[in-house]
């Protein structure tokens, strides 16, 4: 498995970059001849691989809870997960470190690393002070792997530990597209207090595809993870999301399109993928912009990671049982 070491960007956010216009995008039935990619996105909820280093959470470094044994009961029923949803491309967002992704790929490689088949390429970042990160495993080549990092001295309060954003190409065949995979600031300290956090990871995001629009024409682009927003509470506007840059003002936006809603603005799906306090939340995304097909959504809501209520089923660490507390996002999209 061929893991790609990262770059860290620090950003100053004292200033963001240029504004950038709306893209255009078409939502269709699957094209023959295109270039078709599919895609799993998956909060899977404070993956600690088997050993203890101290950056575990508190529930995990409690004496005989947590174990090697544990982990790899839980590995297994991850893989068993990826394999029946067998996208191109998984997007994992809480795992631990890079030797999770080491473990799953072993999980797979039944000996052979010739296998067209499987997830071959990976990359994997967390900030340092930060217990768990962001990797992706993909059957599709992964290039020019980046990570991006905010640094804020401009609010009155200290800037909370913030999860990096992670920038990288993906080569399908004679295209590619730009993917960005996120973990934004957890509601935790209070949705309002820690709002203005997201939304300084949502300029360095818009900040970054700005700099993609060369020459007034974005690349391809996927945008996914948990963005701990429920898509509703993102600026809409007519058949799409506006992702806001420096200022958050009007003016400087990007415009992106979300599976989630339809052309009115209605929800196109009964359940979300976060249900907490018995209702659904939309805080896992995927956004697409530039010249892609979106072809199927959905919130993967299927047993054993979902009860027969579509419910996630949580992991429990007392029990050990269960999976997530997140449903997988999956999609599949054409590039043109």
């Amino acid at each position: 498995m061929r893991v790609f070491r990262f770059l860290i960007i620090n950003v100053l956010m004292l200033w963001l970059c240029s504004c950038i216009s709306g893209c255009a995008l078409s939502v269709k039935k699957e094209v023959s001849g295109k270039d078709s990619v599919s895609l799993v996105s998956w909060n899977v909820q404070t993956f600690f691989d088997g050993e203890k280093d101290g950056c575990e959470y508190d529930e995990f470094k409690k004496a005989g809870i947590w174990n090697r044994d544990k982990y790899s009961v839980r590995l297994e029923r991850l893989c068993d997960s990826i394999a029946a949803l067998n996208a191109d491309i998984f997007v994992l967002i809480e795992i631990e470190n890079e030797s999770v992704l080491q473990d799953i790929s072993n999980c797979f490689a039944g000996g052979s690393w010739k296998n067209k088949d499987f997830w071959k390429y990976s990359c994997f970042a967390k900030p340092e002070d930060s217990g768990i990160g962001i990797g992706i495993l993909s059957k599709l080549e992964l290039c020019d792997f980046t990570t991006h990092y905010l640094d804020v001295r401009t609010q009155r309060s200290e800037e909370p530990s913030l999860r990096y954003l992670i920038q990288v190409i993906v080569d399908v065949g004679e295209r590619d597209f730009v993917l960005f995979a996120n973990h934004w600031k957890s509601m935790s300290g209070g949705e309002t207090d820690t709002e203005i956090w997201r939304d300084w990871q949502e300029s360095v995001l818009a900040c970054r595809m700005a700099e993609l629009n060369n020459g007034g024409s974005l690349p391809s682009v996927v945008i996914c993870g948990d963005f701990n927003r429920d898509v509703g509470k993102f600026a809409l506007t007519d058949g799409g999301i506006l992702l806001r840059g420096a200022g958050f003002g009007e003016e400087n936006t990007v415009k992106v399109y979300s599976p989630w809603l339809t052309e009115n603005g209605a929800y196109s799906t009964d359940i979300g993928s976060y249900y907490y306090k018995e209702k659904w939340e939309r805080i896992d995304n995927i956004f697409v912009c530039g010249n892609i097909s979106l072809t199927y959504f959905e919130p993967a809501a299927r047993t054993p990671w979902a009860t027969d209520g579509k419910i996630p089923f949580a992991y429990k660490i007392y029990s050990g049982e269960g999976y997530s507390d997140h449903l997988p996002l999956m999609c599949r999209f054409t590039l043109q």
